[in-house]
């Protein structure tokens, strides 16, 4: 039964990251914005990582297969994901030279994480005591080359998507008719910041509440998303409906869409 609550948030983590990533992707497939593909990888990171948390707590965490879904939790949800959700946001305000430097820059660094955690020995014993916890403290050393990077990854991250939510935020302000899009951008700071503290907590020995707080993050999160997506919408439809209007009107000139 304690093994089953454990599991309860990271499988809602699970279940929330999953539909993020699928509207992300679907954006992404209909629309081919880069900032979509990158958030996406991001996503499906954060999915698979939980996924395998998931599993390796089932499949017995100091097993063969057990140790091996260890790594990749860490990973791609310890390492590599908050690096390339911070290039997706990048991607959204910078141009496509800068972007491409920056993903150059982070191919380095997300190859370098790769290697450091593979090649890290475990503790056993920390590892057998996983469930529930982010799994801090279980890699040694604990101070080591594979904690600089993830630390150095997860700050230009968490900087990245921060700083493009508040900048956006601030050109949303003094702007008519896009109270939706500063609450957007309010709600992905706050989500981002959320999983933020997760990740800083845990580090700090409060693990209990390190996936109540994901959930939570990857929420308010979401919701910023999905905020954001609706002006578009809601801008497009006006535009159809005025043409449509401007063209039912005898002697009226329709209007050229832009």
């Amino acid at each position: 039964m304690n093994e089953v609550l454990s599991l309860l948030f990271p499988i809602l983590n699970v279940i929330v990251t999953g539909v993020f990533a699928a509207v992300v992707l679907r954006q992404y497939l209909r629309r081919h914005r880069t900032y979509q593909l990158y958030w996406a990888i991001a996503l499906i990171m954060a999915f698979i990582a939980t996924a395998t948390y998931v599993c390796m707590t089932i499949a017995q965490p100091t097993s063969a297969v057990g140790v091996l879904f260890f790594r990749l939790y860490y990973i791609l949800g310890a390492a590599l994901m908050p690096s390339w959700l911070g290039l997706g946001s990048i991607a959204l305000v910078t141009s496509a030279r800068f972007t491409r430097n920056c993903l150059a820059i982070l191919y380095v660094l997300s190859v370098l994480a790769v290697l450091l955690i593979a090649s890290a020995p475990v503790d056993m014993v920390q590892l057998s005591q996983i469930a529930g916890t982010p799994g801090a403290g279980i890699l040694l050393p604990q101070t080591g080359p594979w904690l600089i990077t993830i630390i150095i990854m997860n700050t230009l991250g968490v900087v990245a998507v921060v700083g493009v939510a508040v900048y956006s935020g601030w050109k949303m302000k003094f702007r008519q008719g896009t109270g939706h899009l500063l609450l957007a951008n309010v709600l992905i700071l706050v989500g981002d910041l959320l999983n933020a503290v997760a990740g800083t907590t845990a580090r700090l020995g409060v693990k209990n509440i390190f996936w109540l707080i994901m959930v939570l993050g990857w929420t308010v999160f979401f919701v910023g998303v999905l905020l954001a997506s609706r002006p578009r919408i809601h801008t497009a439809v006006a535009k159809q409906d005025k043409a449509t209007s401007n063209s039912e009107i005898p002697g009226s000139t329709p209007l050229p869409s832009k």
